[in-house]
């Protein structure tokens, strides 16, 4: 077997590209150009790939041999006795389809316990949040959610001194917000913000359809389904943040993920504790119960025809009959069913409409 080959020599640094020829010998490769001579020792080879049978490539520092001949790497092989170049590594052993199969059985189950681990530790850094931390972040999606809205301020007004009469409670400073739109809606924000839509108020025809409202959004501030639903939403960098105990930079990323974090909604079981919480409300302010499934069936008639539930405001899990009948099932067996307004309620209602 011949142990001249032809091949080409190429530096990284200089971009140059030379055909020459490789004379192999007992622990060098000695490489002719047209005017010069290298001399590479077997030592001197960085790294070596056998790319199928026919094609080789030798590193030694910013120099790269390319030699495309069956015989070049048993060649180098039977000359250099112990110095074994060619060893296969993992990734030649097992191909591209053992490759990808080892890296999804890695990826597979790292992404089934993130998928699992990263709903169960935001609703633990949830309920860690204080309440400060809370109205920090409800600041910054609530100035993000409203920028482009209209705020009603007689309205808004009127359902803040409603909201005050009620009597609700808890640790937050709630703050009503009315703004002008034709979308039948209401949300909460962490930390005391509640928007209420003034086409949702149109719907209502009673003062108590405005406390099941009011009862209902607080209950989502007061158990923190609100903070929760954003800490699944942005998991991740919220979770870096509060490692650190960089809390004033929470507010900075609710506000990039306002519009986004708008359409947040909340699970069958949130929204019946959150029914459930709000009626408990309305017993202990002694205003209406019955208020509450009142207006879940105002927006049930006022759905498109056809259409039994409400495409926007209570679009979330569970169907809107399934609450009404919770409701009036809770109603029934507090045994504590009032129907009467008590009259600072009903002077601002009137004032309202």
């Amino acid at each position: 077997m011949s142990n001249l080959f032809q091949g080409t020599l190429y530096h990284s640094g200089e971009k140059t590209r030379t055909p020459v020829s490789i004379q192999v010998e007992s622990g060098c490769l000695r490489i002719y150009a047209d005017t010069a001579i290298q001399t590479w020792a077997a030592l001197d080879i960085q790294s070596a790939r056998r790319l199928g049978e026919d094609l080789v490539i030798l590193q030694n520092g910013a120099w790269y041999l390319e030699v495309q001949s069956p015989g070049f790497a048993p060649t180098i092989e039977q000359a250099w006795g112990n110095k074994r170049l060619f060893r296969k590594s993992f990734f030649d052993k097992a191909g591209i389809a053992g490759c990808l199969i080892v890296l999804l059985g890695i990826l597979l189950p790292l992404l089934a316990v993130f998928l699992w681990l990263t709903p169960f530790l935001a609703d633990r850094a949830a309920r860690e949040v204080s309440p400060e931390v809370e109205r920090q972040i409800g600041d910054a999606w609530y100035q993000s959610l409203t920028a482009a809205s209209t705020i009603d301020s007689a309205k808004t007004q009127l359902v803040q001194q409603f909201y005050d009469s009620l009597h609700f409670g808890g640790p937050y400073d709630m703050r009503i917000t009315v703004v002008r739109e034709p979308v039948v809606n209401a949300y909460a924000v962490p930390g005391g913000h509640i928007v209420v839509f003034d086409s949702i108020i149109g719907l209502m025809d009673a003062p108590e359809q405005l406390a099941g409202l009011l009862a209902h959004e607080a209950s989502h501030i007061q158990l923190r389904h609100s903070t929760r639903a954003i800490f699944r939403e942005l998991g991740a960098r919220l979770f870096l943040n509060l490692a650190f105990g960089n809390y004033g930079d929470l507010s900075g990323i609710i506000a990039q993920h306002g519009s986004q974090l708008g359409g947040l909604s909340y699970s069958r079981q949130l929204e019946l504790e959150a029914d459930r919480h709000g009626l408990d409300l309305l017993k202990k302010s002694r205003a209406p119960q019955q208020g509450m499934p009142g207006l879940f069936r105002k927006m049930q008639a006022a759905a498109p025809a056809g259409d039994s539930e409400i495409p926007n405001f209570w679009s979330t899990h569970p169907a809107i009959s399934e609450r009404i009948a919770e409701a009036e099932a809770q109603i029934a067996a507090s045994g504590n069913i009032r129907d009467t307004v008590p009259d600072a309620l009903r002077h601002i209602w009137s004032a309202l409409k």
